[in-house]
């Protein structure tokens, strides 16, 4: 057999004193990717240890879906001992990642400049709701209040209806993704020069600039984007359609398509309609279109119809529950269900990985660690001996599982 390859991230050393969301996403991609992860949590733990039902034997399944291939300490670092064994676990990592708010991580005494004095070359990233600075920096935030201001719930609903969140917590996703490109950016500066750096992101900002479609409607038009449910701004037909037995989505996006869709209807007449003939002009009569697309897809179940539209390549695809999803002959072959052991649960189901390197591919090592299950190792790694481990467990300073 040829030797394992390498994961990509192996020897990275990370610091994660990020809790809930945003970080604790950011630093699972790069523990999938090999990065050895070092999760702090306090005596109470990562606040979405809380966040049940549901658990799996105890355990918050919120907090099992975003900490695997993590070791983790539990340690209390509102007491000075707490405060100098971060300073040293960060002086050993490539990376500090935090979401703690600026004021917060000021009277904690593990800030940049203090993490810096001891690490110059670190890589410090700050997660926060709004920003470092700012008349809103000290202000706490959920995804649903970053949603609202990012204008993202006013876009979202049926027309005439209520402005509506998406069901996940966006913001909270994609500032961990934000956070883990940032990372690699700022290490491949470092790389090139010897230089760390501090880098922060905002929640609010990650979720600004994920609308940079629907945004460029109101710089264009100076005119806030309509709610228009599950249709377009830019395409028609495009839209959930109730089919005789269950929703259908369709998304004409340009004219092949638009060809594409009037051939599996039975409906060539439709092409030579001057409403129709393109895609800006189907957009300027999308509501003809809709209701005259909806009427047909109503006289057949959703099976016939999805035979007829892929066979004819028309974009179009169920509306799933998370069985179907996972029970997907596509998802399945692309290995986005996995199994993995946990200590006291038995085998636990988790996402797999979307991105798959071909050559040094990802992998998902170990499931999400009991609080303070490694507090021993890691402090051993960074050059306590039993005696000083033993002693700040006594003290209460660290909580070993």
């Amino acid at each position: 057999m040829p030797p394992k390859a390498r994961l990509p991230l192996e020897s990275l050393v990370v610091l994660d004193l990020s809790r809930v969301l945003s970080g604790p996403y950011c630093t699972m991609m790069l523990g999938d990717m090999g990065a050895e992860i070092w999760k702090v949590e306090p005596p109470s733990g990562d606040d979405s240890r809380g966040l049940v039902p549901p658990s799996s034997g105890g355990e918050s399944a919120y907090f099992l879906s975003v900490n695997r291939n993590k070791r983790d300490i539990c340690l209390d670092l509102t007491r000075p001992e707490g405060r100098e064994v971060i300073l040293r676990l960060a002086a050993r990592a490539d990376v500090v990642i935090e979401n703690f708010r600026p004021d917060l991580k000021k009277r904690l005494g593990i800030g940049y400049d203090e993490v810096t004095r001891r690490n110059p070359a670190v890589i410090y990233c700050s997660i926060s709701g709004f920003g470092q600075d700012g008349p809103y920096k000290d202000l706490p935030g959920l995804d649903n209040i970053f949603q609202g201001m990012a204008g993202l719930m006013e876009v979202t609903g049926e027309a005439g209806g209520p402005p509506l969140k998406v069901g996940e917590r966006i913001a909270d996703v994609i500032a961990g993704i934000n956070a883990a490109f940032g990372i690699m950016v700022a290490l491949f500066h470092r790389q090139r020069t010897g230089e760390g750096q501090f880098l922060e992101l905002a929640l609010v900002d990650c979720l600004v600039a994920a609308q940079a479609p629907l945004v460029s409607y109101y710089f264009a038009t100076g005119q806030q984007p309509p709610r228009l449910g599950n249709g377009s701004l830019f395409s028609a037909p495009t839209n959930t359609f109730q089919t005789a037995d269950r929703p259908l989505n369709l998304c004409i996006f340009n004219d092949k398509h638009w060809a594409k869709l009037c051939q599996a209807l039975g409906r060539k007449d439709l092409m030579e309609d001057h409403r129709f003939k393109t895609n800006r002009l189907r957009v300027e009569n999308a509501a003809a279109i809709t209701h005259t697309v909806a009427q047909m897809l109503q006289e057949r179940p959703a099976a016939e119809w999805l035979e007829r539209l892929h066979e004819a390549g028309v974009p179009c695809g169920l509306v799933y529950t998370y069985a179907e999803t996972f029970n997907d002959p596509q998802i399945r072959h692309n290995q986005m269900l996995q199994h993995i052991p946990h200590p006291t649960l038995g085998l636990q189901k988790t996402i797999g990985l979307p991105v798959r390197l071909h050559q040094t591919p990802g992998e998902i090592r170990r499931a999400a660690p009991l609080l303070g299950q490694h507090s021993r190792e890691i402090l051993q790694a960074v050059g306590y001996d039993d005696q000083e481990i033993n002693l700040l467990i006594q003290n209460g300073i660290v909580v070993q599982a």
